[in-house]
């Protein structure tokens, strides 16, 4: 496949130019396929590309001294990596793993830089995108420091549903094709614990757990009155 089968005027980050605009750079774009378990980056690995994911899901995490495994982002289409890095001049300081096949589209330093000089609108996306990136972060270390388990896990549910859920008749849908020990990375506990408070909140009628990777949030406003 190459970039031009790729309408990239859909993508979020390219939203706000012209197609004649896309077409200036798009010969300068990559398109780069990672099967699941492979790994994007590493920590310092040198950062020269930027990453906009065209399908599938990649997610950043980092590994205590303990070897516990932390995750920090889920990224999926329309998701980029590596903008942060381009411009700070920095390489990464987390790992970068693709959790499903996916499919990128990849960035030259030299491209970018031509991009957000000639285009601010794009550099907004990335401010834009990177105070929300913030406001996760925040939200991470809430959950995190956070000792019931209970909480941790509402918090947890609706941080997913804000990011990734799908508006239904009858709830939110999650269907994030991560697995509970990855949900536990998420909210500070251990998979078991994960599985335990799902099963809970579904014999409750909360949420309605559905085949393995799709979660139904049906009350919304119960979550928040665990979190308080």
């Amino acid at each position: 496949m190459k970039t031009k089968d790729i309408s990239l005027e859909t993508l979020k980050i390219f939203s706000d130019l012209s197609i004649e605009d896309i077409d200036e750079f798009r010969n300068e774009l990559k398109i780069m396929k990672y099967k699941k378990n492979t790994f994007l980056f590493k920590p310092g690995d040198k950062a020269d590309v930027m990453y906009i994911i065209a399908t599938g899901k990649i997610k950043v995490f980092t590994i205590s001294s303990s070897g516990i495994e932390q995750m920090l982002y889920i990224y999926q289409k329309d998701d980029f990596i590596g903008g942060l890095n381009l411009i700070k001049r920095t390489g990464y300081i987390y790992y970068g793993q693709a959790i499903e096949d996916t499919m990128v589209i990849s960035l030259s330093r030299e491209c970018f830089d031509k991009m957000i000089n000639k285009y601010p609108k794009v550099t907004i996306k990335i401010l834009e995108e990177s105070f929300l990136r913030i406001r996760h972060a925040e939200d991470l270390v809430t959950r995190l420091i956070e000792n019931s388990a209970d909480v941790k896990v509402a918090s947890l549910l609706l941080s997913l549903a804000r990011n990734f859920g799908v508006k239904k008749i009858n709830g939110i849908l999650l269907e994030l094709n991560i697995s509970r020990e990855n949900m536990g990375s998420f909210a500070g506990l251990t998979r078991e614990t994960v599985t335990r408070k799902l099963a809970e909140l579904n014999a409750k009628g909360v949420i309605e757990l559905i085949e393995t990777k799709k979660i139904l949030i049906k009350d919304v406003d119960y979550l928040k009155n665990i979190i308080g």
